[in-house]
Parts: C-alpha cells; structure tokens; sequence
C-alpha cells in the first residue's frame, strides 16, 4: 500500500530534479486511488467524495493533508469544462489575455 501511495503522490506533484519521496497512511491512499480512479472516468463528483472521506480519517499526517489537498485542488481545476472555441490557455480563461499575448477586447 506505501507503494501505491508513493505512485499516487508522484502522479499528483510536479516533476522536479530532486523531489523527495513521501509515504501516506494505507487508510488515507486506498481512499486517494479510488478517487484517482474516478478522475480517470470523469467522475468529478464522486472523487471529490473520496478526497472529502480520506480528509475525514482519524490520524492523518502531515503527509496525507498535503496529497489529500494536492488532489483536491487537481480536482477542482481539471472538472471545469472547456469551452472548444476558446484558446486553451490559462491567461485566456481568465479573460485577461489570448494565447499569443494581445489583449482581449470586452
């Protein structure tokens, strides 16, 4: 289960050249990879359940609220639809600016 949690933190945390390695709770990491599991399908809502049950554990570490929280916000940001017509980057869907940098006009 320390492998699957290490697995399930690696996926949910930047690549960086000298990322250390965190180890959660089995209780709190088999509730995380069913919600990763439910990402996979678009189960938003669903995932979300797990994020919640796993943040309900008695005993969690430092470790855990870390990845439970990680996941709560890739939660958040990956379930908002996108609109197809419009440039897909960040600055853009906040309105302030197209992909290639010019203003958008209101």
């Amino acid at each position: 289960m320390k492998r699957i949690a290490t697995v399930l933190l690696a996926l949910l945390t930047m690549a960086g050249p000298a990322q250390a390695q965190v180890t959660i709770s089995p209780h709190v990491g088999k509730l995380l990879q069913e919600a990763q599991n439910m990402t996979k399908q678009g189960n938003w809502k669903g995932a979300a359940a797990k994020v919640n049950e796993a943040d309900g554990q008695a005993n969690k570490t430092a470790a855990d609220t870390q990845v439970i929280n990680q996941m709560r916000n890739y939660i958040k940001v990956a379930s908002v639809p996108v609109d197809p017509t419009q440039p897909q980057c960040t600055s853009a869907r906040m309105g302030v600016t197209k992909c290639d940098g010019r203003q958008v006009q209101p």
